[in-house]
């Protein structure tokens, strides 16, 4: 009978509960250890409490995180997870003992064991999730997980500050509340599938920068791997600093008390976890990196607004939200990505590299707080105003490296905008490769459709295009750098062209070659005779693949109600094969 339900329930359910469980943990600990010590300190040293508080809790992950992702290529994902929820539980039950003897070195003590336990915990629980779940679903479980960690962050700030406030401040009672926690998330753990190992002859190096610089080496391998990981790290960063310098933020600038503060800080985690379901639902069964620059645009905004609006409670209050759902639909794609894109003998030590850059980050930020209100005397609120800086740098670099990805998304949003788009025969377009399409160019808007059909970056090469009178379509062109194909010599025999082509695929990134012959099968026949274009299909090995695109008239419905709905939308199909 147990049995029958506990198999109610699959593994991702389960991992997603003791996740969820530990992060819970995690922030209550910490935030009592915070009020604990300010109570006994007072106040006026909040800024120091915090900044230390804060170290502590992510040197663990510095020492540890590269050889945790070895541990989780090395033996069963799984029974990683069940180890560390177990020992979380005995830890906690040791923190009941050092807020009763009230001491502060029992009390970091294990908060750097929590710690160095979610270290060894991290690598296996985002590694294990390509081996319980199908590729297409990864996205949309990661913004699950996000979601529910955040959720934690919600629950656990609230949680600490709520168990305080109606026990009238009774530390104890509260870590016996994480002990029950703990207890659920160590049960939940053993009802996870277990999974084989990925890599058992991988060994451990002590010289944990070392593995760390190879594994950076290796990332560099793959496309935009590794500026996901740096991304992924920024995201932490930003977390940890808001997190950190919410409370003093509250107290200096809304006048609140410390545990307000704390509340102050579920908006910004509310907002984070429903950013990261709303990345989750527009990436889809892909990741959408396009969305990346964007949100760390909306994340400088609003810091920029915090700073110049500190004083104004019900402009705070929309504005921490708002860093918190950029922030979360900043980081789902680059997680995502990480995830998909590593390979998967190497994925553990790939998801370690980032933790570690990832909790560096975290020790920034408590560095970065302590300069701002300890060196340079500056309020907390200035504080915001640097981030934003920080955030605002790091989005012009992500443009940069992600320029497809963005181009790409535009141009999708464009489409859904501009089409009423019907599709047909997308069995035909692979899953993990990109393809060379062949269609007939009506239009400049083709590109649009054929960016808005697939969700994979596209390389566009158009024969007999001229310059057009509009000059934003002529950007449009160099921002999609689009390739005029010379009416003087044939695609096929064109070996700058075919070169550009076999780079891009080797990119991993897709062709769409418009042609003005009419007859598909014709046009694909003459580009197979070339023995240049054979040469470069052989040596690819990626499908060929003939696209039809139909467009009709915008609709003159009379009825005001569809009239505004499909004023601006043309009627379109495209057909893939």
């Amino acid at each position: 009978m147990v049995i029958d339900f506990i198999r109610r329930f699959s593994s991702f359910t389960y991992l997603n509960t003791t996740q969820f469980l530990g992060a819970l943990n995690d922030n209550i600990y910490k935030l009592l250890i915070i009020y604990f010590f300010i109570q006994v300190d007072g106040i006026e040293n909040s800024h120091r409490i915090l900044a230390v508080t804060g170290a502590i809790f992510v040197l663990p992950f510095l020492l540890f995180s590269a050889s945790s992702g070895t541990l989780a290529d090395r033996f069963s994902k799984r029974n990683i997870i069940v180890m560390t929820k177990t020992l979380e539980f005995l830890a906690l039950a040791l923190g009941v003992l050092a807020f009763y003897y009230e001491s502060k070195f029992g009390a970091y003590a294990v908060l750097f064991l929590m710690a160095t336990l979610s270290a060894i915990f991290g690598p296996s629980k985002y590694s294990i999730l390509p081996e319980l779940v199908a590729s297409e679903k990864i996205s949309k479980a990661n913004g699950l997980m996000t979601s529910f960690t955040f959720l934690a962050i919600i629950l656990g700030t609230f949680a600490a500050s709520f168990l305080l406030d109606v026990t009238n401040r009774h530390f104890i009672f509260a870590v016996l509340f994480t002990t029950f926690m703990a207890f659920i998330a160590m049960i939940a753990s053993f009802c996870i599938e277990y999974t084989p190992p990925a890599d058992t002859t991988k060994r451990f190096n002590i010289f944990f920068f070392a593995e760390i610089a190879a594994t950076l080496k290796c990332a560099s391998n793959y496309p935009s791997l590794l500026t996901a990981m740096f991304g992924s790290a920024f995201f932490m960063f930003l977390g940890a600093f808001v997190q950190l310098n919410m409370i003093p933020f509250a107290v200096q600038s809304l006048n609140l008390s410390d545990v307000q503060g704390g509340y102050l800080f579920l908006l910004t985690a509310i907002g984070i976890g429903s950013g990261a379901i709303l990345a989750g639902k527009i990436s889809g069964k892909t990741v959408e990196l396009g969305l990346v620059p964007l949100a760390g645009l909306g994340i400088a905004i609003s810091c920029f607004m915090l700073d110049i609006f500190s004083n104004e409670l019900f402009t705070v209050v929309p504005l921490v939200m708002a860093v918190g759902l950029f922030g979360g639909m900043f980081e789902i794609p680059l997680d995502s990505y990480i995830q998909v894109a590593s390979p998967s003998t190497s994925r553990g030590q790939m998801v370690a590299a980032t933790n570690f850059f990832s909790f560096f980050g975290v020790l920034c930020a408590s560095a970065l707080l302590y300069m701002i209100t300890e060196v340079f005397g500056l309020n907390a609120d200035k504080g915001f105003t640097i981030v934003g800086s920080l955030a605002l740098l790091l989005t012009a670099i992500l443009t940069f490296q992600y320029f497809d990805y963005l181009t790409r998304f535009i141009a999708m949003v464009l489409s859904k905008l501009h089409f009423q788009t019907t599709i047909t025969g997308l069995d035909h377009i692979p899953g993990d490769t990109p393809a060379i399409y062949v269609c007939t160019h009506t239009a400049w808007n083709d590109t649009l459709l054929m960016l808005g059909a697939q969700r994979r970056r596209m390389r566009f090469f158009i024969e007999n295009e001229q310059e057009h009178q509009l000059r934003w379509i002529n950007r449009l062109y160099r921002m999609l750098r689009v390739v005029l194909i010379p009416t003087i010599e044939p695609l096929e025999n064109n070996i700058i062209c075919l070169t550009v082509i076999r780079n891009a695929l080797k990119r991993g990134i897709s062709v769409c070659i418009f042609v003005s012959n009419e007859n598909l099968t014709e046009e694909i026949a003459k580009l197979n005779q070339s023995y240049s274009f054979l040469d470069l299909h052989d040596e690819t090995g990626y499908p060929i693949i003939p696209v039809i695109i139909e467009k009709g008239e915008k609709s003159n419905i009379s009825s005001l109600f569809t009239r505004l709905l499909k004023k601006f939308r043309v009627p379109a199909a495209i057909s893939f094969g």
